[in-house]
């Protein structure tokens, strides 16, 4: 046989081998879909797995990636507020819904584009003497960049009382850099004041359960408050929500329940189709009031704002409220981790959901362009647009 030949023939044989190889590598590891996307998963998740054990360069630790896959399985869902919690987060994370905490004082979501925010400060918190505004997004703490609010939470949170940390944020395109004091958080949650032509005022800043340092809820402070200004002779009544992110369901029922006639003051609806009923009692407030909300007013100030819009008990003053109507509820699990997940919807008296869209005022104003960026509290009453507005409708 000529050398040419020869050569030509390892060739072929070359050629043939390694197409050989190649087919028997694909068609071991080749993926055949199926009906199941149970079992679509299960399958492509086991041959990831071999071509890790039988390829894969580096060390790895299967249990970190279980948890990495579980917390992104649920990101899937693409809903901020549903939200897996491995151990070491959820920790954090309950130690965040906590009635009482030492931290600056903020409340935080996660956009649609997976940035931390500010929906608001609490009033005479650290974060609201800092300027903290709502909408603010939180960039890094002490210089590190995190990019889950529970890490942020959790380093914000970081030290003992009176401690600072440095927080950047990004406002309008512009970093801002803030050294904050970590404080014990405050529950109060209510200021009153007496107007002219017996107008009571009362400024509602969240609403929160009473705290290990304090019996005292919104709920109680707010009874208080009216009665107050009840014994000083008040005859009509400004309820102010602007701002307030929000707190918990029942405190603001409980405080629509004083204003309210007798009927449903919010409903929850559950997917089975379930009904849970908030209802009031045949006691109520009646005098002229009105009630200011902002873009910053959300969750249970809806709720509240909505009952008394929906019952014609308030003129609802300012702007369209902030949208959040639903519903979350934590499942813990055995091995100390656990899932936040979006189960229900709030329902005003009338039947609507607000969630997405917010509340309508009943009559809108704005505020001055040079306190646009103010919080409503710091606006001196006689330059507050919205609350002379409230005054006028009351009267």
């Amino acid at each position: 046989m000529s050398e040419r030949l020869k050569k030509i023939l390892t060739i072929l044989i070359t050629i043939i081998l390694t197409a050989i190889v190649t087919i028997g590598f694909m068609y071991v590891f080749r993926y055949y879909p199926t009906k199941n996307a149970y079992l679509n998963f299960s399958n492509k998740m086991n041959i990831i797995d071999s071509y890790l054990d039988k390829y894969y360069l580096n060390e790895y630790n299967k249990s970190d990636m279980f948890e990495s896959a579980i917390e992104g399985y649920v990101k899937g869902l693409d809903e901020e507020y549903s939200v897996y919690y491995p151990p070491e987060k959820f920790d954090s994370y309950v130690e965040g819904v906590e009635d009482s905490y030492v931290g600056i004082g903020v409340v935080i979501s996660m956009d649609k584009d997976d940035n931390v925010v500010v929906i608001a400060p609490f009033e005479d918190s650290s974060a609201y003497e800092a300027d903290v505004r709502p909408g603010d997004i939180i960039l890094a703490v002490d210089g590190v960049e995190y990019d889950d609010m529970n890490e942020t939470v959790k380093h914000i949170k970081n030290g003992s009382e009176g401690t600072t940390v440095n927080i950047t944020f990004i406002r309008d395109g512009e970093i801002l850099e803030k050294t904050i004091e970590r404080r014990r958080v405050s529950s109060d949650s209510v200021k009153s004041e007496m107007l002219e032509d017996n107008i009571g005022y009362v400024r509602i800043s969240a609403f929160n359960m009473n705290d290990d340092e304090s019996e005292q809820d919104t709920y109680t402070e707010f009874k208080e408050e009216v009665q107050s200004l009840q014994s000083q002779g008040m005859e009509k009544m400004i309820i102010d929500l602007r701002d307030n992110p929000g707190g918990v369901l029942p405190v603001a029922c409980n405080i629509a329940d004083m204003i309210l006639p007798e009927g449903i003051i919010t409903y929850m609806e559950y997917k089975d189709g379930t009904r849970q009923d908030f209802n009031s009692d045949t006691n109520e407030l009646d005098i002229p009031m009105a009630v200011l909300i902002n873009e910053n007013s959300a969750s249970a100030s809806e709720v509240l704002t909505g009952a008394l819009k929906d019952y014609g008990k308030a003129t609802v003053v300012g702007k369209k409220s902030y949208g959040k109507g639903i519903v979350q509820t934590v499942f813990p699990f055995a091995d100390g981790s656990g899932v936040s997940l979006t189960v229900a919807k709030y329902y005003s008296p009338n039947g609507v959901c607000i969630h997405g869209i917010g509340i309508e005022p009943d009559v809108e104003v704005d505020m001055p362009e040079e306190y646009s960026k103010m919080y409503a509290s710091d606006v001196e009453h006689d330059k507050d647009t919205q609350l002379q507005k409230a005054i006028e409708i009351v009267k």
